[in-house]
């Protein structure tokens, strides 16, 4: 039978249950914002709007230390931000090809 002190309250030491977060392992996390900048300016606006959220949000859980909500809004901004590149890039090619047949057209009916 264990002893107690009159007067001190009774404490239970309870382990914590949870996974230690350490600030390396959380600064390991890319936050993809330059690429989600650039996709604004790159890929037509919208496009580059949305990982640039997920990539604030990001930054947002890193600050508040909470590793699967960074590492899940990490991937959703990776993922967004391939999209947004590559219809970017086909917008781009899209805009220029009918730039040059729209070019052709105007030259077939109105010669020099």
């Amino acid at each position: 039978m264990a002893s107690y002190h009159a007067g001190t309250p009774d404490s239970v030491y309870i382990p914590p249950s949870h996974h230690v977060i350490t600030t390396s392992e959380i600064q390991k996390i890319r936050e993809w914002l330059l690429w989600s900048i650039f996709n604004i300016f790159f890929g037509w606006g919208l496009a580059g709007l949305t990982p640039l959220l997920f990539s604030m949000l990001c930054r947002y859980n890193k600050r508040n230390n909470d590793l699967h909500g960074a590492q899940a809004m990490s991937n959703l901004a990776l993922i967004l931000n391939i999209v947004a590149t590559l219809s970017g890039i086909a917008g781009w090619v899209f805009l220029i090809v009918l730039l040059v047949h729209l070019h052709r057209i105007y030259d077939a009916y109105y010669p020099k």
